[in-house]
């Protein structure tokens, strides 16, 4: 029994603990299966490319025959609000009793896209920018364009225009999976990144 408990206790510590990095693996993959159910693309998830400013971490590339979609995921709640050239979004929540920033995740995507275009510069008109938040989010009035939830991605998708054909499609979808031969080495070095800048935080 005592075991039990002890086990139980380690499980209940593990959730809390990775509570933040459970829900991102959970709203990630629901995003990335409704984007591949919707788009009917090639659609890869926690993608590793390595640009001139360093190794970007990208959470979904959707290739589709609209276009490539670079998406940052953010599983935030609350008012989310702010501009496309602010640094920081701030984060609302019980009626403005609680407040909270979080970087603009335009700008972290502009940093994935450019080094995508750095990598394969003919997908360089093709790349989207985008930015989904789960439903749970609401939108101020000056969010911009290319920022959605997960509801509203049909519709979203459906007014882009198409502007890859078959072949485009193919070729890109090797690209962005040769990715992948390279992942173990492009991941080591994200996450000493993300290690440095945590020190210079500090």
């Amino acid at each position: 029994m005592i075991t039990f408990i002890v086990i139980l206790s380690a499980i209940v510590f593990c959730m809390w603990f990775f509570q933040n990095q459970i829900v991102g693996h959970i709203g990630e993959k629901h995003t990335a299966n409704r984007i591949r159910a919707i788009s009917k693309g090639t659609v890869f998830r926690d993608v590793y490319v390595e640009g001139s400013h360093g190794v970007q971490q990208i959470d979904i590339i959707a290739v589709t025959e609209k276009g490539v979609l670079v998406i940052e995921k953010k599983t935030r709640i609350g008012l989310i609000v702010g501009s496309a050239y602010d640094k920081q979004r701030q984060v609302i929540l019980n009626r403005g009793k609680k407040r909270f920033t979080m970087t603009n995740p335009h700008h972290q995507n502009y940093g994935h896209i450019q080094a995508l275009c750095e990598k394969f510069p003919t997908l360089k008109d093709k790349f989207i920018d985008l930015v989904i938040f789960g439903n749970n989010a609401k939108l101020g009035d000056r969010i911009p364009e290319g920022t959605i939830r997960d509801r509203d991605f049909k519709k979203f998708y459906r007014n882009l225009p198409t502007r890859m054909n078959t072949q485009e499609i193919e070729s890109a979808a090797r690209n962005i999976a040769s990715l992948n031969s390279d992942r173990a080495r492009l991941k080591a070095m994200h996450k000493q990144k993300i290690k440095r800048k945590k020190k210079e935080w500090d």
